[in-house]
């Protein structure tokens, strides 16, 4: 079945970032014991001027394939073209405004920094257009396998120019690796000979365009805070927020974007049928709300023992930045899907008009919060933003598949009421939880913490689906996959014992 498939392939894709996000925790976990704040925020700045960068020449040619009723060796050929002049114009748009740039923030040092920093977007762009293919087909072994390498990779380049050098260039080296050797492998093992050629531009065209104005305007929606932060607060407190932003990414890096491209293909089919496109739809939102939201409270709960963990005790300033940022954003979690949503219906535009409404509504904010109340400024100023967004997305939802604002909310009401359960208990049990500053308890603290909530939550949800009648969901379709994996643990030794 399409719905089996696409959980497999989402589950296949959630594996391989979920490790990655490991990996990327053990490599922060050194840096941030080797280096210091100021170089996470040179490396920040750095990034900012690239990441919009990347966006302004943002050609998502493997999303374009996969929408496509059948793939031609032309197309992957115009794919590469494509990706190869976006490439190269980037590395040369970023080696011109480097130098503005760095004088702008008073740090020489960027210019350099800023143009290997180039060398991730550029490489990333040109993976191999075959892969898509393998991503029509619901199936991403070879992607689970590529990001894992490069992770690795990343992790034993970074944390070596750490400890050789104790400078910011381990962290740029680290984030340059992973996309090189993620493009590299794609050639190796998808063997692919490109022949130069734009001849099929035209079936791009339409699909890049608006794809590539959302992308220029959630880059500005994402930048523009460290963008100002960088020129009115010192380095070292800009290192101390976009560590905490970071960290308050992974369950958004790690869980929700690599789904985004299995439910592209699963809508793509679905579209056929509007009352199978609207279901699947449902229950994909409402899967995404009942996994994101717990983990993001959890983790403003946990915030204390995760910087203290993870990054030391030179890094405790980052604690109420992860615990609010963590807040700002839960209201991302209700209009997610309609990206994958509006790409399979050739909508793009639907979501570049939701980032030019969200860009119009955060940017003053984040101006007015940044210059009047610094970083508490920025967080709050994201919060009132994102939750607009939200709204706007689910009517933009409504107006797609006919699926209204009550009935968006109703396929996630028990994961709000069993969040909200899970917070009271952790809010009761906090003053219970806090044993001590040494390594020992502040992992016990965590632990225990990360128990009760997922305890309090699970029962609380369970509850609310079996007293509603058990009805389809999240919820039997993680207990059909805990009761199939119970039945194998229990038959493997069986076997074994009868050999």
């Amino acid at each position: 079945m399409l719905g089996d498939k696409a959980a497999i392939s989402g589950s296949l894709m959630v594996a391989a970032r979920l490790i990655s996000r490991v990996i990327d925790l053990v490599t922060m976990l050194i840096l941030a014991r080797l280096l210091s704040p100021v170089d996470f925020g040179l490396v920040a700045i750095a990034m900012t001027v690239v990441l919009i960068l990347e966006s302004v020449l943002e050609l998502p040619l493997s999303q374009a394939l996969v929408r496509l009723p059948e793939l031609k060796d032309s197309y992957y050929d115009t794919a590469f073209t494509l990706g190869l002049l976006r490439g190269a114009l980037l590395c040369v748009a970023v080696c011109i405004i480097a130098v503005p740039f760095a004088s702008f923030y008073h740090h020489p040092a960027l210019v350099p920094l800023i143009q290997v920093l180039s060398l991730a977007p550029a490489s990333r762009g040109m993976l191999n257009p075959r892969m898509a293919r393998y991503a029509k087909e619901l199936n991403f072994k070879y992607e689970f396998r590529f990001e894992l390498v490069g992770k690795l990779m990343a992790f034993a380049v970074g944390a070596s120019a750490a400890l050789i050098t104790h400078s910011y260039w381990a962290i740029a080296l680290g984030t340059v690796t992973a996309p090189l050797i993620v493009t590299a492998q794609s050639y190796v093992l998808v063997p692919f000979r490109p022949r130069l050629t734009l001849a099929d531009w035209r079936i791009f065209a339409d699909f890049l365009g608006w794809i590539s104005l959302a992308q220029i305007l959630l880059a500005i929606n994402w930048q523009s805070d460290q963008l100002l932060l960088g020129k009115l607060m010192p380095a070292a407190q800009l290192g101390l927020f976009s560590t905490a932003n970071n960290v308050t990414n992974i369950p958004m890096a790690a869980l929700f974007a690599p789904l985004l491209r299995p439910l592209l293909s699963a809508f793509t089919v679905a579209k056929e049928s509007p009352e199978r496109l609207t279901a699947s739809y449902q229950n994909a939102a409402a899967a995404v709300v009942t996994i994101g939201l717990p983990l993001l409270v959890g983790q403003s709960f946990v915030a204390g023992p995760t910087v203290r963990l993870m990054l030391g005790s030179k890094w405790l300033g980052a604690i109420p930045f992860v615990q609010w940022l963590a807040i700002s954003l839960l209201p991302i979690m209700f209009g997610i899907m309609l990206t994958p949503l509006g790409m399979a219906l050739n909508e793009t535009k639907q979501f570049a008009w939701r980032n030019l409404f969200q860009m119009c509504i955060k940017v003053p904010l984040v101006v007015a919060g940044a210059l009047t109340y610094g970083f508490a400024g920025v967080i709050a100023a994201r919060l009132v933003a994102e939750t607009v967004t939200a709204v706007y997305s689910m009517i933009v939802v409504r107006r797609l598949i006919g699926a209204t604002l009550a009935s968006q909310m109703m396929y996630c009401h028990r994961a709000i009421l069993a969040t909200l359960a899970m917070a009271g208990v952790l809010a009761l049990c906090a003053p219970w939880l806090s044993w001590g500053n040494t390594l020992w308890m502040q992992a016990a603290t965590l632990g225990v913490t990360a128990f009760i909530g997922a305890g309090a939550y699970s029962a609380c949800l369970l509850a609310l689906w079996s007293f509603e009648g058990k009805p389809h969901g999240i919820e039997a379709i993680g207990l059909r996959m805990a009761v199939s994996s119970w039945k194998k643990l229990l038959r493997v030794p069986a076997e074994t014992q009868a050999v």
